[in-house]
């Protein structure tokens, strides 16, 4: 089996195994994973086991989408994976795993997803606005823009996310890290630390640590490879 390190993650997701109904993916860190599932976002890493057959479709969403495509709160989904029975049409899952093409597949979810346009919960705008300007945005005069209380925007940034807008906040700081040192935009770990505003770089290291699993440093020696949703295959 291959190990794939899987990272905080705000974009949550249907994962749509194509393996005739069967699961080649597993975690201890979950109870079950489902070969159709509803991912939501991820405060923290996780191991996951994949077998070599594994195969599937995915469609990733802004971090309002659950709440907006499924109205659920996006705090009830938050380090879950969900049977997307639950949520989908059997028959559309079906017929997306026994596809014998990706294309085709890509086709039966943007059917389906068109046909849900109309039904799309609409999300406070001021959420959507935050997620829009954030991480550049200065909370506190926002705020006051949005002529809200800073607990009141809380709630509804919880119900709509998951996470709080300064959890966020920091995820979208650490996502910005990763990006730079897998593209090698950055002088010195240390200079990168002082341009996304960490502390120092022991609180950068710490950060880093607590939503990858790894250090900064620790990455950059590993022969692996990152992916765009910020997983690394690790053997």
């Amino acid at each position: 089996m291959l190990n794939l390190q899987v990272m905080t993650d705000r974009f949550p997701r249907i994962v749509i195994q194509c393996l005739d109904g069967k699961n080649a993916l597993h975690s201890d860190q979950y109870h079950k994973i489902y070969p159709a599932s509803l991912k939501g976002i991820t405060s923290k890493p996780a191991l996951f086991q994949m077998e070599p057959n594994y195969s599937h479709v995915a469609v990733s969403f802004f971090s309002h989408g659950v709440k907006a495509f499924f109205g659920i709160d996006g705090y009830e989904t938050m380090d879950a994976v969900l049977d997307l029975h639950h949520f989908f049409p059997d028959d559309v899952i079906e017929q997306i795993m026994d596809a014998s093409n990706t294309h085709t597949r890509i086709l039966l979810l943007e059917k389906h997803f068109l046909k849900q346009l109309n039904a799309i919960k609409t999300i406070d705008c001021r959420v959507v606005n935050f997620l829009r300007l954030c991480p550049s945005v200065n909370y506190g005069r926002q705020l006051k823009e949005y002529g809200i209380s800073e607990r009141q925007f809380e709630r509804k940034f919880l119900q709509s996310i998951g996470f709080t807008p300064s959890f966020y906040k920091r995820v979208v700081r650490f996502e910005t890290a990763l990006c730079r040192i897998h593209h090698g935009h950055y002088p010195s770990l240390a200079e990168l630390s002082y341009t996304l505003g960490y502390s120092d770089q022991s609180h950068f290291n710490r950060e880093f640590k607590q939503f990858s699993g790894l250090t900064p440093l620790s990455l950059i020696t590993k022969d692996d490879v990152i992916n765009e949703s910020g997983s690394i295959l690790v053997g």
